[in-house]
């Protein structure tokens, strides 16, 4: 599939996050990283790149405590099954998706533990950049005049 980039632990087995960051905080990389769920699926968008990133649902499930504020080691001693959590936080890093924060980690709310206790898979993203070119462009400044969005002016 064209545009597509598969990135995931089992994948890059050796990517590894450093220790310090699983128990800190982590927050988004910065105003250009939005994410939304569309029927039960997380998609997490950094707009400075143009790349989009699909969840599994594990991964969407670590993702919410995360941005929940919990630390990455609070997370992974909620979960039954920790293989490759270290690797998603690495993956989530190596992407410009999050960063450490300096703010204190909150405790993991009650219900994110329960569904973290019950993923049976690893956390796994893919990351797509098919339409980067579209997601990074100005549609007023960058579209061709007499065509219009979403066809781009040439370059000059």
């Amino acid at each position: 599939m064209a545009g597509h980039l598969r990135i995931a632990g089992k994948d890059n087995p050796d990517i590894r996050v450093r220790e310090d960051i699983m128990d800190q905080r982590v927050v988004p990389a910065g105003p250009d990283i939005v994410f939304e769920e569309f029927d039960g699926d997380l998609v997490v968008l950094n707009l400075s790149t143009g790349r989009y990133f699909g969840f599994n649902p594990a991964a969407a499930v670590v993702w919410e405590a995360l941005m929940a504020g919990s630390a990455p080691r609070d997370v992974a001693e909620a979960m039954l099954q920790t293989r490759g959590l270290n690797e998603f936080v690495a993956e989530l890093r190596a992407n410009d998706l999050v960063v450490a924060s300096d703010m204190t980690p909150v405790d993991l709310a009650p219900s994110l533990a329960t569904k973290l206790a019950a993923l049976g898979t690893a956390p796994q993203l893919e990351a797509y950049d098919d339409l980067a070119d579209l997601i990074v462009a100005d549609p007023i400044h960058d579209t061709d005049e007499a065509q219009g969005w979403p066809v781009r002016a040439p370059e000059a």
